[in-house]
């Protein structure tokens, strides 16, 4: 069987090693150096019960569909749904890549298997960790980062702010997996990416309530400024109205459950809840 072409950036001994490793011993992500060359070794296994497997993985994307349907007025296609993974990240970052994207080459690719340039430190981790201004400073830029994604036209499917890294004082996008954006209008699909950068913000761990919710609430003003696409803002109004309805009445039962998830939920909740009192 032909061999895969290396990446010319890809380091020298790249082919090498992946011949010596026991791939079925290797996690489904591994940062590694190898010839002083810093790479992403991202794989996935073919499950055991393909067909089982798949069936259920379809009823969950058609369940998806047709709440996103019910209440955001889209249907997003199972089919293209499910049109997934290593192979779709591929073709997608080299996409980006010709589009003038900072998103990370691919130095190598074969049936479940991905290699790709490392591109710095995800936010999520640098945020947790830095002191307050430079949170600021890392949320407004993430923001205006994904403004400036979408205002080209751009959709991401995965814009949680881990899925964002800062190497050299840019910022990159990693994680290009999943492929709702395709299947949804444009509007909807940069809605969604900005719903999800907010909703990763309000839920990151140790980060306390109140500076979850004032980082959320700056990346959502500093996206508009830089993006202010009203169609954009009308799939996110729309979107909040549903959140906050439902916040509403599960506060009272569940406001004091110490849970990340929960509190989350109840935070973007707030985040996005000036969008409800503005025209």
């Amino acid at each position: 069987m032909t061999q895969p072409p290396v990446h010319h950036n890809a380091p020298p001994g790249l082919r090498a090693w992946l011949d010596s490793v026991d791939a079925s011993r290797e996690p489904s992500v591994r940062d590694v150096t190898i010839d002083g060359v810093r790479c992403i070794i991202k794989r996935r296994r073919p499950s055991i019960g393909r067909g089982v497997s798949y069936v259920m993985r379809y009823a969950r994307a058609l369940f998806l569909g047709m709440g996103c349907k019910l209440f955001l007025g889209e249907f997003p296609r199972p089919g293209v749904l499910l049109r997934n993974g290593l192979a779709h990240e591929s073709q997608r970052l080299d996409q980006l890549l010709k589009a003038g994207s900072r998103v990370p080459e691919v130095w190598w690719q074969e049936q479940g298997l991905l290699v790709l340039e490392y591109v710095g430190e995800d936010l999520a981790d640098l945020i947790r960790n830095e002191d307050s201004t430079s949170k600021l400073w890392l949320a407004r830029a993430a923001a205006a980062d994904l403004a400036a994604f979408h205002a080209r036209g751009m959709w991401h499917g995965g814009a949680q702010i881990r899925n964002v890294t800062l190497q050299d004082g840019e910022l990159w996008r990693i994680d290009f997996e999943e492929n709702i954006g395709s299947t949804l209008s444009r509007p909807l699909a940069q809605a969604y990416d900005l719903f999800q950068m907010l909703a990763s913000l309000a839920s990151l761990r140790k980060l306390p309530d109140d500076q979850a919710r004032t980082l959320g609430k700056l990346a959502l003003d500093v996206y508009f400024e830089h993006n202010p696409d009203p169609e954009v803002k009308a799939r996110l109004t729309r979107l909040a109205r549903l959140l906050c309805s439902t916040a509403a009445p599960l506060r009272a039962v569940l406001g004091r459950v110490p849970s990340r998830d929960i509190q989350g939920f109840f935070r973007v909740a707030d985040i996005l809840q000036p969008l409800l009192l503005k025209p």
